[in-house]
């Protein structure tokens, strides 16, 4: 039986609202609604997923869910599986990530859903990525471009090549990256989505503070962090914030990165984002080793180096690592 999606009003607008980006609009519309419809307890999900609020996707979409939605392989199952793969990879659950992923991409095969080989792919390309296999990451991501191009899926593209701009940037192939966050921020555009046109245009901003260009990167990161604030996206704030700090740090202008930095801090532990909150914490520590406070960088090394542990993502260990070994003065 194919999926019965609900025709009435409420959701209609709230599908309007959210092809237009308006995901906040979204969440306050569906959460004042009864949850009797699936769709519309995945259309709430999704908008919870868009602002950043992490652990409420995640609820939404609890094995009860996906259980009702799972009685057969429907288009409708597909989604919620790869959404609670999605929530639980923000969360830094990986496993629990994965294995969604990759149920939804065995179920996606036969069915011949484009859109859920796409997702489920590009996705576990991602977690690739967070355990440091980088090569392996963007070669998830060049076969879910296929998938989305039969479709004409825009957003898809953008998210993806911005993806891929992340691996070639950790690969060091830094103009490659830049290219393909213009092919992102292209897409996002076609799309109509401020959210992605966030997402790529903080990615451009740390490949120039890569290639050593700290006030571009200072001012791109700025916009974006303004553009996830009107989504609202407290986590793609916290993204953002983190990278206007690091280059205020690298500008000497410790004062406003530490100010940036603290937001940063506070909206990744609101939202519940442990890789942006290690990440925070890594920037706050290159921040106190900029002036010479080595109590200060013991202590938020320790946190970083602490949820990247819980996060299981080693390469993002190891560079911290060879960083506070080099910076670290000699004990006498």
């Amino acid at each position: 039986m194919p999926d019965l999606i609900p025709s009435d009003a409420l959701l209609a607008t709230a599908r309007a609202e959210a092809a237009r980006g308006e995901w906040g609009a979204v969440c306050a519309r569906l959460e004042a609604a009864p949850a009797e419809s699936l769709e519309i307890a995945l259309l709430l999900a999704e908008a919870y997923l868009r602002t950043g609020r992490l652990a409420a996707a995640h609820a939404v979409l609890g094995s009860s869910l996906v259980r009702g939605a799972g009685r057969a392989n429907t288009a409708t199952h597909r989604r919620a599986l790869n959404m609670r793969g999605a929530a639980a990879f923000e969360l830094g659950l990986l496993a629990e990530a994965e294995a969604c992923f990759r149920e939804a991409l065995s179920l996606a095969t036969p069915a011949g859903d484009s859109l859920t080989l796409g997702r489920a792919t590009n996705n576990l390309g991602m977690i690739a990525h967070m355990q440091g296999a980088f090569d392996r990451a963007l070669a998830l991501y060049q076969l879910a471009v296929p998938a989305y191009q039969r479709l004409g899926f825009t957003a898809g593209l953008a998210e993806t090549h911005h993806n891929m701009a992340l691996a070639l940037r950790e690969l060091g192939q830094l103009e490659a990256a830049d290219r393909q966050e213009r092919r992102a921020i292209d897409f996002a555009r076609q799309a109509d989505s401020g959210r992605l046109l966030a997402i790529a245009q903080v990615g451009r901003a740390e490949l120039s503070l890569r290639r050593g260009e700290p006030r571009v990167a200072r001012a791109g990161a700025s916009l974006g962090a303004e553009q996830y604030a009107a989504i609202p996206d407290g986590v793609g704030e916290a993204d953002a914030l983190r990278l206007v700090g690091a280059a205020c740090t690298v500008l000497g202008e410790t004062d406003p990165a530490a100010k940036a930095l603290a937001q940063a801090l506070e909206l990744a532990r609101t939202h519940g984002s442990p890789l942006i909150e290690a990440e925070v914490h890594e920037a706050r520590a290159r921040l106190h080793a900029a002036m010479e406070q080595w109590a200060e960088v013991e202590c938020e090394v320790a946190d970083a180096r602490r949820l990247y542990q819980g996060l299981g993502t080693p390469a993002a260990e190891a560079a911290l690592e060879q960083w506070y070994g080099g910076v670290m003065p000699e004990r006498s």
